[in-house]
């Protein structure tokens, strides 16, 4: 939003591709500094020019691709930019997150109201977006569990190194949790996504007593 204000075109490839450290340091001015700046700035000019380079400079020929198909679209933007490309290794075995390709998709739905660029008939297809923020909610409410010492660990406020079996068992458990969830919801009646509930309870999330 400050990008476009300030006449910056982020919705332009050639934009992303060409953007520089001052410019993004701009962008996302606030209260400290955020994190992993460097690696934010090459993902956003790698995108750009993916885009130019595959897809004539536009998102919409991704689109255009994926048919109305939210699979298709999460299989596409994960096979083609690799910082989308969200999966782990866990005792030898390949696990599929894609938390950004479905953010990204859920996202379109929600701006064009399911119409449009939004307009996707395999929706409920998409699991909860495997973030830091959702197993919060989730252990507040006592619908997962972590083992006494990893429990330690997270009460110590100690960083569970990204990739780790730890951290790819919390974010497969989040999963898991809001399909159970979803599944109870649905037997008593209330008909809903995991996306759905996956909004709901990030919005929880933004309250101190789950953090």
């Amino acid at each position: 939003k400050r990008a476009m204000e300030d006449g910056i075109p982020l919705h332009q490839a050639k934009t992303l591709a060409a953007l520089d450290h001052m410019t993004l340091s701009r962008i996302f001015e606030g209260k400290g500094e955020i994190p992993l700046l460097d690696e934010r700035l090459e993902n956003l000019r790698q995108a750009g020019q993916i885009l130019l380079d595959r897809f004539q400079g536009s998102f919409i020929h991704v689109l255009e691709e994926a048919k109305g198909s939210a699979v298709k679209l999460i299989s596409l933007v994960s096979e083609e930019f690799p910082s989308f490309n969200d999966i782990a290794t866990y005792n030898g075995e390949t696990v599929y997150f894609f938390k950004r390709c479905q953010l990204l998709t859920h996202d379109l739905w929600c701006t064009f109201s399911g119409k449009s660029w939004g307009r996707f008939s395999d929706l409920d297809q998409l699991t909860a977006f495997a973030d830091y923020k959702l197993p919060q909610v989730l252990r507040q409410l006592g619908l997962i569990r972590y083992e006494p010492k990893l429990a330690a660990r997270i009460n110590r406020l100690e960083q569970i190194p990204s990739g780790s079996p730890e951290e790819v068992e919390i974010r497969a458990a989040t999963i898991w949790a809001v399909e159970l969830l979803r599944q109870e919801l649905v037997r008593r009646g209330q008909k809903v996504t995991s996306a759905q509930l996956d909004s709901w309870l990030w919005n929880l999330g933004q309250d101190d007593s789950y953090r």
